[in-house]
């Protein structure tokens, strides 16, 4: 991945709640509009070559003012819900028969591959935790979307679900640190150093070659 990639999806990733809140407070919904084409942009830069990103990132861009002007509660409400709802069901399905939990295999990274077995069932049980977060998080807003007032429903959406994520995070790794010292832990930034280079989905067949 080109050094220019992962700050530009941090700068979609973290520009999108603050845009779309912004879309909601002040009517204008082609700061949502802008919104979406900066996440599809990060994304795909990770994906696809200069071209086809610039491609996407334009289509996302002309698709999303269109639905801006026509229909502009559905580009507010939707997104928001949908990334809950594709988040828990990345951590979901890796619950399933035969695959191996996204928490421990983070925690396999961690530790160079090896995994005690108490570890091995609280990191089982921790994704299980994190995809009914963001089950709870797509419904909260999804209700909210249909019986609060915009603001109530933005402030909870677009700032708060993403604090909630971070103060779940930090309080998850302080418990494990307390529950689990017998074992060494990596700090939350040593663990984000050791990940950055490890791809969760691998490259689409033949990308490697390239």
């Amino acid at each position: 991945m080109a050094g220019w990639v992962r700050p530009l999806a941090v700068v979609g990733v973290c520009a999108y709640p603050l845009l779309n809140h912004t879309a909601a407070v002040s009517g204008e919904p082609r700061w949502a509009a802008l919104a979406v084409a900066l996440v599809v942009c990060g994304l795909a830069a990770g994906w696809l070559g200069g071209i086809a990103t610039v491609l996407l990132t334009t289509a996302a861009l002309v698709l999303s003012l269109w639905l801006a002007g026509r229909f502009p509660g559905l580009l507010l409400y939707t997104p928001p819900i949908v990334i809950n709802l594709v988040l828990c069901v990345f951590f979901a399905r890796t619950l399933l028969p035969g695959r191996e939990p996204l928490v421990r295999r983070f925690a396999r990274i961690e530790r160079g591959g090896q995994l005690a077995p108490d570890l091995a069932r609280y990191t089982r049980n921790l994704t299980w935790s994190w995809a009914g977060f963001f089950a709870l998080m797509a419904a909260i807003s999804a209700t909210l979307a249909v019986t609060g007032p915009l603001a109530a429903w933005s402030l909870f959406t677009n700032i708060l679900n993403y604090l909630l994520v971070a103060l779940f995070f930090m309080l998850e790794y302080l418990y494990r640190r307390i529950r689990y010292r017998h074992h060494p832990h990596a700090s939350p930034w040593q663990l984000i150093c050791r990940l950055r280079n490890y791809r969760v989905v691998p490259r689409p067949p033949g990308e490697a070659l390239k």
